[in-house]
């Protein structure tokens, strides 16, 4: 047995496969090439022992160390490998349970793009029947906030409004990055990390780098002296007090206040769920090589 999976292993390093697609739609995934490492590990599957402990650290390696490292070869892989068991409910289940919790639990930022998707299209396009209700509820509220702001995904750019009244659309924008910056002008923590990003700011040209400070209060009055207190008239200050223009919690998730998202030249999330110092570091390293 050690002197298969060390072949199998050999064969893995030796033909690494490129990148794959991954849209997260319902469909049937072609088998891979049969010379490939993801179908020579599908044919060493023994369906008998997948359960085991044994399995599922060769499963970890595999899928840390064999495969190319990326969100979309990682998603298309564990649905090859979900699928590879099809013929049998309840190791098919185990399968999809271990490879979505090691994918939520990952501390690899884009490992989100891949429970998201699995989360799509098995538990809520594909459900089992013997989901808890609650859960599964719980879990399409959660896949509805993230999808549309993953890592590499193009970024959703909305109307807002201004503190004039005026109506802006984020399209509009130049700059070769873009920081969408949610806060409330309320926030301890807003109040400090909100002027660092506005001080960062100040040090770039206008094609280089815009600011959208988004702000998600209510009160027009303490946005506006918030403003006039750190001096924050130079870059875009919009809101959306009633959520009716921009829909803007439709398309970013916001777990903390302030939020940031940086988007690259084509508008793709590069970055998110970061601290203030984390996204000035994040920015300085791409703005000193233009």
């Amino acid at each position: 047995m050690r002197n298969f999976l060390f072949i199998v292993f050999f064969l893995c390093i030796f033909s690494i496969p490129s990148v794959l697609n991954a849209n997260g739609e319902k469909g049937v995934l072609p088998l891979p090439d049969q010379d490939s490492p993801i179908k020579t590990f599908i044919d060493s599957i023994t369906h008998a022992d997948i359960q085991s402990q044994e399995f599922s650290h060769r499963l970890a390696y595999f899928m840390d160390t064999v495969i190319v490292q990326h969100p979309d070869t990682v998603f298309k892989t564990s649905c090859l490998l979900i699928d590879s068991c099809s013929g049998n409910k309840s190791k098919q289940r185990w399968m999809l349970d271990f490879l979505f919790n090691r994918a939520m639990e990952s501390p690899i930022p884009w490992m989100e793009n891949v429970w998201v998707k699995l989360a799509e299209r098995y538990y809520l396009n594909q459900p089992s029947g013997d989901e808890d209700p609650g859960w599964l509820e719980r879990l399409r509220y959660t896949v509805k906030l993230k999808k549309n702001c993953l890592l590499g995904e193009k970024a959703v750019l909305f109307p807002a409004l201004t503190l004039q009244g005026d109506t802006l659309n984020l399209n509009d924008l130049r700059g070769r990055y873009m920081v969408i910056c949610f806060y409330d002008p309320d926030c301890t923590h807003c109040k400090k990390a909100v002027p660092s990003l506005h001080k960062f700011y100040k040090q770039h040209t206008p094609e280089e780098l815009t600011v959208v400070a988004f702000n998600i209060s209510d009160d027009i009055n303490l946005w506006g002296s918030f403003i006039q207190e750190h001096k924050l008239q130079d870059w875009t200050n919009v809101w959306d007090p009633d959520r009716m223009v921009s829909e803007y919690d439709s398309f970013y998730d916001m777990p903390l206040s302030p939020s940031f998202y940086i988007l690259d030249p084509d508008r793709r999330i590069i970055g998110k769920d970061m601290e203030i110092d984390e996204v000035i570091t994040f920015l300085s390293d791409r703005l000193q090589n233009i």
